[in-house]
């Protein structure tokens, strides 16, 4: 029987979520593609028929986690929203996945790696890049229609980016309690507040 886009789509899931199980019990490094479909209750080839290999899963699963598909789904009507609440809405939407458990519990297993692995800390980079870079392309238009003060698009959308995950890291790996006090929309409004004070126009 052919697989349907939703078969297709719920055994990827099956795998994933499989696969963040035994990287969370055993490390991605130690981690195979046996006791992966041993967790998921398949077959070890079922999972190539998925994902080429262990790299393309945890690829997979970094992509999935990750904020760039906001960035990939939004909608028209809110890219012609003036740069203030646009900026505002944009990253609160990436704070709240970035804090969601299924990043966190990503981030958890991912750093200690990636920390000893160097090889690592690039599976997480593209949709990093992609999500920074959507971003810059905005500010740069905006700045381009004198909405916005002429300045770097791409260091302001870095330090945009950085603002948000340094307080990811300070609340949810180091447990920050400093940090933990405040609302997703105190921490936006920090972040995108402090940015927007130098961006406005006068």
């Amino acid at each position: 029987m052919a697989r349907t886009p939703k078969v297709v789509e719920d055994r990827r899931e099956q795998i994933m979520d499989a696969a963040m199980r035994v990287f969370a019990e055993k490390g991605f490094m130690r981690a195979t593609n046996k006791d992966i479909a041993l967790e998921a209750g398949i077959t070890t080839g079922l999972i190539y028929h998925y994902f080429e290999s262990k790299e393309a899963l945890l690829k997979a699963i970094v992509e999935q986690s990750s904020p760039v598909h906001l960035t990939r789904s939004l909608a028209p009507e809110m890219l012609s929203l003036p740069p203030e609440p646009f900026i505002r809405s944009l990253l609160l939407q990436m704070l709240k996945v970035v804090e969601s458990e299924q990043f966190v519990r990503l981030l958890r297993v991912f750093l200690p790696e990636a920390i000893h692995n160097p090889a690592l800390s690039t599976f997480g980079l593209p949709s990093y890049q992609e999500a920074t870079s959507f971003l810059e392309g905005y500010l740069a238009a905006k700045m381009e229609s004198r909405e916005l003060r002429h300045a770097d698009a791409a260091l302001a959308a870095q330090a945009l980016m950085s603002g948000i995950m340094g307080f990811v890291l300070r609340r949810q790996i180091l447990r920050d309690t400093s940090a933990l006090q405040y609302s997703h929309e105190q921490i936006i409004e920090s972040v995108a507040g402090t940015a927007l004070r130098g961006l406005l126009p006068g």
